[in-house]
């Protein structure tokens, strides 16, 4: 694969091919964007532009044959290294640190350039994140470092100033239904499904998973209807599934009540297919300017999310909007 597989990302890849065409890698970037949206898979292949030796291509483009691509795709390149986070503690954190700074000082084995590719930067600490300053702001001549996020604000601005950042948009459900169908084995009804919920991401994989996760959380909006109960539903979000894929249960809850905005004029218009009793039931129970304020407010909550406000008390605060005039019809 190269920067020609990442899709939906016209503007991204424009911007990392300029820089690989007029040689000026010699940086350190910032690519940043919701999760499932090819900002792993572009850093992949930039490195492997950077190192292709394979003639008679395009300088941004890896012909995926020569031995340095091969190696890259199977992770023994010595001039690689992807480093995930989070490790496990403080502590670990800065040897890992300190084991890639003095891996991006030792000279090439092979390559053309040394990349360290970094996952999940945001979760660095703050003295990890300080520890890498110096190298950041003078990077020996044969180093890329490119820093993986989806929540770049939570990132030193020390940091973010000394970054190029590249962003990422979120991607179409057509490239997402183009994508699912090149590396999965669903039919076009589950991509579809998928494609549905993705909200701009690839990140169900399996139409199982999505199934189960609306036929959860639709049951357990279907019994909401008094204060206990919406205490009841937010204190799932304790649970360490519910808070991983909180994300992906917003977009769910958020259809849901979208739905039971449209339920009773026309039904035509609701997304959650298979569920119309439960939304319909749902939307006699609130009125519809409460429903439209616990909307509102569950997407305005995103943001508090990527700055760490407990999952539990966003999702008790927007059932909470439905209490305000439930009875005002």
């Amino acid at each position: 694969m190269s920067l020609l597989d990442v899709k939906g990302q016209t503007r991204a890849v424009t911007i990392l091919r300029r820089i690989i065409e007029n040689k000026s890698i010699n940086s350190s970037f910032l690519f940043y964007g919701r999760q499932g949206i090819g900002k792993h898979l572009a850093a992949r292949n930039m490195a492997k532009a950077i190192n292709c030796t394979g003639i008679g291509r395009e300088p941004w483009i890896s012909d995926d044959t020569c031995e340095s691509c091969k190696k890259i795709d199977g992770n023994l390149h010595p001039d690689i290294l992807q480093i995930t986070i989070p490790v496990p503690d403080e502590t670990s954190q800065m040897e890992t640190m300190v084991q890639a700074i003095a891996w991006l000082n030792t000279p090439l084995f092979e390559g053309r350039q040394k990349v360290l590719i970094v996952d999940d930067a945001s979760e660095l600490n703050m003295h990890a994140q300080n520890a890498l300053l110096k190298t950041l702001e003078e990077p020996p001549p044969w180093t890329t470092i490119i820093f993986i996020t989806s929540s770049h604000i939570r990132l030193l601005p020390t940091v973010q100033s000394r970054l190029i950042k590249v962003g990422f948009n979120r991607l179409s459900e057509e490239v997402i239904r183009e994508v699912l169908a090149s590396v999965t084995s669903l039919d076009s009804e589950q991509i579809n499904d998928v494609s549905l919920f993705a909200d701009g991401s690839i990140r169900y994989t399996a139409p199982g998973d999505i199934e189960h996760a609306i036929t959860t959380i639709v049951t357990l909006l279907g019994e909401v209807h008094e204060p206990d109960s919406m205490v009841k539903f937010a204190e799932k979000f304790k649970a360490q599934g519910y808070k991983e894929n909180f994300e992906q249960i917003m977009d769910i809850v958020l259809s849901f009540f979208l739905d039971a905005l449209v339920v009773q004029k026309n039904p035509s218009l609701v997304r959650l297919r298979g569920f119309s009793d439960r939304i319909r039931e749902f939307s006699g129970r609130f009125s519809q300017s409460a429903i439209l304020r616990a909307a509102w407010f569950l997407e305005k909550a995103r943001h508090a999310y990527a700055l760490n406000v407990s999952p539990q008390m966003i999702m008790e605060q927007a059932l909470f909007q439905l209490t305000g005039d439930s009875n005002d019809h």
